[in-house]
C-alpha cells in the first residue's frame, strides 16, 4: 500500500484548477501526460505535486511576481479567486 502525504484533488477538482475539461485529465492519464493515484476504492486523485508541475509552478524556494490588469469588479474578484487557488500564500490583493 503506497502512503501520500500531500493533498489529493479529485479529477473534477483538478479540472477546475487547471482551467480545463474532465475527459482532459483522463485523456493525460491514458497517454502517460500525468501522474493519477488510485485510492484503495478504486477513485483516481491527482497529488497536488502533479497539479503545481501542470501549471509551472516551483516549490516554494523561489519568488514569483505576476502583474493582471482587470476592467470590472467581477473580473477582479474572479481573477482573485483562480489566484488564490493557485498561489495561496502568496496573493497581495489591491
Amino acid at each position: 500500500m503506497v502512503v501520500v502525504k500531500e493533498k489529493l484533488y479529485t479529477v473534477k477538482q483538478a479540472s477546475e484548477i487547471l482551467g480545463v475539461h474532465p475527459k482532459t485529465i483522463q485523456k493525460w492519464d491514458r497517454e502517460g501526460k500525468i501522474r493519477i493515484i488510485k485510492t484503495p476504492g478504486g477513485r483516481k486523485r491527482i497529488p497536488e505535486s502533479e497539479i503545481k508541475r501542470l501549471l509551472g509552478m516551483q516549490e516554494e524556494n523561489g519568488l514569483s511576481i505576476g502583474y493582471a490588469r482587470v476592467s470590472s469588479h467581477t473580473q477582479k474578484d474572479e481573477l482573485f479567486n483562480v489566484a488564490r487557488v493557485r498561489c495561496p500564500r502568496r496573493i497581495i490583493r489591491s
